[in-house]
């Protein structure tokens, strides 16, 4: 076969759940999951209390069976790998409950390369090496002496987020990483694993109560809903006002903001009141937008002129010239008002005959 009709197959993603179904006796808890995550992205998995988010891990891990569907890695199903070969390319951190044995952090990093030592084996240099480094990327090497029951919640995270790292998997799976962690230490978990996904090229699933770090770190999410189905795609489009009320069954809004430069989401749950107020008070928000008024009869002039004069305390640019091939004239206006006054202002514009206008807003 010569090199002109051999085309390349496409890579397998890193990761993926086909047709995923669980069920506790005859009670669905998870039905049709499907989602795939590769390097270096994160996806977060969310969902209200019981809807499933760590069976979800187990069963895509191999720790519990799937009644339906299959977990892939790399194209292979997980059951056809040996674990010691899948345990090598996958790292899973459990919820962090502190240590009740007398380990040090040393060790208990030293226990993430059994997938790579023998049975009756003792660890080797290269894997003292190994688990030395991954603490520097965990940020804890400096805490490899203390017994992990001497260290905090947050130290002890980063510590088993460092056991996963030191078998040098392709893909880490966290459940709930930064549950039980107070602001400081969930900002410096979730900015770990971002930077280890980054600056190290592997992907990270993680399960999460908090929509807002999902929004802040992934790149694409999965929903999962009372109706035991889910909804996946990439978290901008999935992580939304209404498909978040359908998963947690409550109003929620969304409001967007930039700090540096870097766009931040706080999501708020409200009732349906709130929810209204709220929708009031973003009609009430000041922005700056160009509406652009293409005009085709002459007539309109002189009522487009009144009109805009109406609003002459919120323009704070106007221009306008004709197109004569066309025996049009083209009106730019550039105004900082209210949303409601925007769009008052561009429908009663559009209501005149022989008039358009298009309304653009700044990313401000």
């Amino acid at each position: 076969m010569t090199a002109e009709n051999t085309a390349a197959e496409p890579m397998a993603p890193l990761f993926e759940v086909r047709g995923g179904c669980f069920s506790y006796g005859d009670g669905d808890v998870l039905c049709d999951i499907n989602f795939c995550v590769g390097e270096p992205d994160i996806l977060c998995v969310l969902g209200a209390n019981g809807a499933g988010k760590t069976t979800l891990l187990k069963c895509m891990l191999g720790l519990r069976k799937w009644r339906r569907g299959a977990s892939y890695l790399r194209g292979r199903r997980v059951e056809s790998i040996p674990a010691r070969e899948f345990w090598s390319s996958v790292g899973y951190v459990p919820q962090a409950k502190l240590s009740s044995f007398a380990y040090t952090v040393g060790e208990m990093v030293l226990l993430g390369r059994n997938s790579h030592i023998g049975g009756l084996s003792m660890p080797k240099e290269r894997d003292r090496e190994a688990a030395h480094g991954a603490m520097e990327l965990a940020g804890v090497s400096g805490l490899s002496g203390r017994l992990c029951s001497r260290i905090s919640g947050g130290e002890y995270q980063l510590v088993l987020i460092a056991r996963a790292l030191a078998a040098e998997p392709r893909l880490l799976v966290l459940d709930e990483p930064e549950s039980n962690l107070d602001f400081k230490n969930q900002k410096r978990v979730l900015s770990t694993i971002s930077t280890l996904c980054k600056e190290r090229g592997i992907a990270a699933i993680l399960n999460t109560h908090y929509p807002e770090h999902a929004m802040d770190i992934a790149q694409r999410a999965l929903l999962l809903l009372p109706d035991r189905s889910a909804i996946y795609g990439s978290a901008a489009n999935v992580l939304n006002e209404e498909n978040l009320k359908r998963a947690f069954e409550i109003d929620v809004y969304i409001h967007r903001f930039k700090i540096g430069g870097r766009a931040y989401a706080s999501i708020l749950p409200v009732d349906g009141e709130e929810k209204r107020q709220t929708e009031r008070l973003r009609e009430m928000e000041t922005r700056i937008a160009q509406i652009g008024i293409i005009v085709e009869d002459p007539d309109a002039a002189e009522k487009i002129n009144k009109l805009l004069h109406e609003y002459s305390g919120f323009i704070i640019g106007r221009m306008g010239m004709p197109y004569r091939e066309r025996n049009i004239s083209i009106i730019s206006v550039i105004i900082d008002a209210p949303n409601e006054k925007i769009s008052a202002l561009s429908g009663k514009l559009g209501m005149f005959p022989g008039v358009s206008a298009k309304t653009v807003y700044s990313k401000l």
